[in-house]
C-alpha cells in the first residue's frame, strides 16, 4: 500500500527548517537595522565636525561647517569656540538623529548635559543651525 511513498530527506527537512528561520530573522532584523543605519552617514559629518572642536582645530572646524559667505570665523567661534554658550567641547555624545526634508537634525549633548542640534545636508553633508 505504502510501496510508492519516498521516505523523508532529513537533510532536505533541516535546510527547509533553516531556510525559514533565516527568512523570519532577516525579516525582523532588517527594518531595526534600516532604522539606526539610515542616518549614519549624517552623523559620521557631526562627529567629524565635533572632534575637530573638541581637538580645537576651529579652522579645520569652520571648514567642514560649509559656511555662508555672510557667517564669518568670528560669528564661528562666537557659536562654537571657547567662549560659546557650550564653552570648549570636551566630550560629546549623538543622542538623536531624525531626517527631515533634505537634511536630518542631529541632537548631541556636549560636555555631558548641553543639547545642541545641528543640521546636516544629505546631498552635500554640509552643517548649520536646522531651519526650525
Amino acid at each position: 500500500m505504502f510501496d510508492n511513498i519516498k521516505p523523508l530527506d532529513q537533510k532536505w527537512e533541516r535546510r527547509k527548517k533553516q531556510i525559514w528561520i533565516a527568512i523570519a530573522v532577516f525579516i525582523v532584523l532588517a527594518p531595526l537595522c534600516y532604522y539606526e543605519f539610515k542616518n549614519w552617514p549624517e552623523e559620521h559629518a557631526a562627529t567629524k565636525f565635533l572632534t575637530a572642536l573638541e581637538s580645537g582645530q576651529y579652522q579645520e572646524a569652520y571648514t567642514l561647517w560649509h559656511p555662508a559667505p555672510s557667517y564669518k570665523m568670528a560669528d564661528f567661534m562666537q557659536d562654537w569656540g571657547d567662549k560659546s554658550p557650550f564653552g570648549k567641547v570636551t566630550d560629546f555624545k549623538i543622542t538623536k538623529s531624525h531626517e527631515r526634508g533634505s537634511g536630518v537634525i542631529i541632537t548631541v549633548s556636549i560636555n555631558q548635559g548641553k543639547e545642541a542640534r545641528i543640521w546636516v545636508e544629505k546631498k552635500d553633508k554640509s552643517l548649520g543651525f536646522p531651519p526650525y
